[in-house]
């Protein structure tokens, strides 16, 4: 699905990535963890278009999406989801409206948009939610939310920047546990995350940024492994 050739991202004279190579098959469920300032933002960045390396390529798909021109980007953004580790709601619309925002503008039918945004808030076990605003939930179920709006298209990737940076370790693990459950049902989820006790808990592939290089790339491995 996703393949990162030679990839290098440079700011002025500091490097974010150096000659990254990487391919992620559909349905994996992938950890991109490092210390901050390791690249790992940049990396997800580049794959939803928010930046553009230096010099490489970003394939996913069999499009190479770091010559995607900007008027081409929102199609390549309604076939993966997005989650933010600051969940990025309309605070001034209700749980079913945030999550329904993203497809009202798809030409589908109400009855659609209904039973789509519905079975979403269902995965995200948010269905008792539907009429809340954003400010009269917890900070966990904000990320089910933005985890409900990231899969309401239907999606075959999820991309999740630090999803539980803002969360205790019980929310953490609910959203993880629900992001777990999403990639069970083919849907190829990748995480960038500083949170070890996750990593170590899920036993999922790793993928490891240090000073914007790939050192470790590691099955079923653990946040520290060698």
């Amino acid at each position: 699905m996703i393949q990162l050739r030679s990839i290098t991202k440079k700011y002025k004279n500091n490097y974010a990535l150096r000659n990254v190579n990487l391919d992620i098959l559909s349905g994996e469920f992938v950890f991109v963890v490092g210390a901050s300032g390791a690249g790992k933002s940049t990396l997800m960045k580049l794959l939803y278009k928010e930046e553009t390396p230096s010099s490489g390529t970003v394939m996913i798909g069999g499009i190479n999406i770091a010559n995607l021109p900007s008027d081409k980007v929102p199609n390549l953004r309604r076939c993966m989801g997005i989650v933010f580790q600051d969940y990025k709601l309309l605070q001034n619309q209700s749980v079913y409206d945030n999550v329904a925002y993203v497809i009202r503008t798809l030409g589908i039918s109400t009855k659609e948009i209904n039973a789509r945004v519905l079975g979403a808030l269902k995965v995200v076990g948010l269905s008792d939610k539907i009429k809340a605003k954003p400010t009269e939930l917890s900070g966990g179920e904000q990320q089910r939310v933005s985890i409900a709006r990231a899969i309401v298209n239907g999606p075959p990737l999820l991309i999740a920047d630090e999803p539980t940076g803002n969360l205790d370790p019980k929310n953490s693990m609910e959203v993880m546990q629900i992001l777990d459950q999403i990639n069970q049902r083919g849907i190829t989820v990748i995480v960038s995350t500083h949170d070890s006790a996750m990593v170590d808990y899920f036993r999922k592939r790793v993928i490891t940024l240090e000073n914007g290089e790939v050192v470790r790339d590691i099955q079923a491995g653990t946040y520290e492994q060698q």
